[in-house]
């Protein structure tokens, strides 16, 4: 059984379906009947992610914040891992069949994410205190590994079962499927839709789980769960059982999708994508983003939003949005440890004056960094600053023009 008490938050958030729709996180549900749903008592809810990297990237955002508010509102959450559908590769949204991973790679992202997920709540609660008081008992989310069940479910099994009750009509036409007829799609990746499936039934019969979220290019995976559960448990009252709701894909405004497949993944690790790197991203976002992402990857109020938006358009010189998005999102992410680096790393860089700077924080902002480059006083004292600069493998020999152009910026 879940360990759960109501939260104040609970109490003053009984809305939260209307927040998620007033931010833009929905897109489509399966029925009219999820918001009611989500009002009526304390739910569970599930998102899913395949190992399919080390690391969460910025992508990742929108499911995280999407089940980060129905946990502050009470609701328990279970991020769950596909350590056996990440072996065999989602079609949706790909031309092409994914590469299979190696189960010792497949491993060892399955435990990196564990950890990134647990380390996400834990600072995203503590970020979460700044808006609203946060009192809820510990265990409310739940990571979980597909594999644990699926891996133990025969093929026979499987086939008897959820191969029984599952139409081929609404497989062979969803998207994912019929886009990749064609150049042909192998019977592992046809099959995922069905295993997806699976899970949802196996999440609602052993843990109550009642909602799946998932992206827009999860719709056909999502509604093949509602509808096995329905079939498997027809028998019991028609009154709508499970749901789902998909999220729109975070992307640019001009069109560019978040993710590693896209080329431009932002890792929420910061040994790949360095804290300043992490924020420094988030502060160059476009005035045509920045009000989007404030309402999707922050937990800032919407009317403070709009008076942010009102600044802006004031003084958009300043940037005031786009600061207050770096700040929001690295401390989530982060930390307020975390965001500290990230402003002194910025002061060092771009900053007029660094006599404010200690130099004991100046060295911990890019302790991991490759731009921080140990010398001892011996091998710069006296040196030309033309020699002193190469030492960096950011700047070639010679190139003084550079480290000028990076001072100025």
């Amino acid at each position: 059984m879940w360990a759960f008490r109501p939260t104040r938050r609970l109490l003053k958030c009984r809305s939260v379906y209307k927040e998620l729709v007033d931010r833009g996180f929905v897109k489509d549900t399966t029925s009219e009947l999820l918001g009611k749903h989500l009002e009526s008592q304390s739910r569970t809810i599930y998102s899913g992610m395949d190992p399919t990297a080390v690391s969460l990237h910025a992508g990742h955002l929108l499911p995280l914040l999407a089940c980060l508010h129905l946990h502050l509102a009470g609701h328990r959450i279970i991020p769950l891992i596909g350590g056996a559908t990440g072996s065999i590769g989602d079609p949706s949204g790909r031309s092409t069949e994914r590469t299979l991973i190696e189960t010792k790679t497949l491993d060892n992202n399955i435990l990196n994410l564990t950890k990134q997920i647990e380390s996400f709540y834990e600072n995203s609660r503590k970020y979460a205190d700044k808006y609203a008081p946060y009192d809820t008992t510990k265990g409310e989310v739940k990571v979980l590994n597909n594999k644990s069940w699926l891996g133990k479910l025969s093929l026979l099994e499987f086939l008897s079962t959820t191969g029984k009750i599952s139409n081929i009509g609404p497989m062979l036409a969803r998207d994912s499927v019929k886009n990749r007829l064609a150049k042909g799609i192998s019977f592992t990746e046809f099959t995922y839709q069905l295993l997806q499936a699976a899970d949802f039934q196996h999440l609602f019969s052993e843990h109550d789980c009642t909602v799946q979220i998932g992206g827009s290019d999860q719709w056909g995976n999502i509604t093949a769960g509602v509808e096995l559960i329905r079939r498997v448990f027809s028998s019991e009252s028609t009154q709508d059982k499970a749901f789902g709701l998909t999220l729109p894909l975070l992307t640019t405004s001009s069109g560019d999708k978040f993710g590693k497949s896209a080329g431009n993944a932002v890792w929420l690790n910061s040994s790949l994508t360095s804290v300043f790197d992490f924020y420094q991203f988030w502060l160059k976002v476009t005035d045509m983003d920045v009000e989007k992402y404030l309402k999707l990857l922050t937990l800032v109020p919407l009317e403070t939003i709009s008076q942010i938006m009102e600044q802006q358009r004031a003084k958009p010189d300043q940037r005031l949005a786009q600061r207050r998005l770096a700040d929001e999102v690295t401390t989530m992410i982060h930390g307020e440890t975390g965001l500290e680096i990230a402003h002194v790393a910025t002061n060092v860089l771009f900053a007029t004056s660094l006599r404010t700077l200690k130099a004991e924080k100046v060295v911990a902002a890019f302790e991991s960094d490759p731009r921080l480059v140990r010398k001892s006083r011996k091998e710069v004292i006296d040196e030309r600053l033309t020699k002193v600069v190469t030492f960096s493998p950011q700047v070639k020999s010679g190139s003084l023009e550079k480290l000028t152009s990076i001072s100025s910026s």
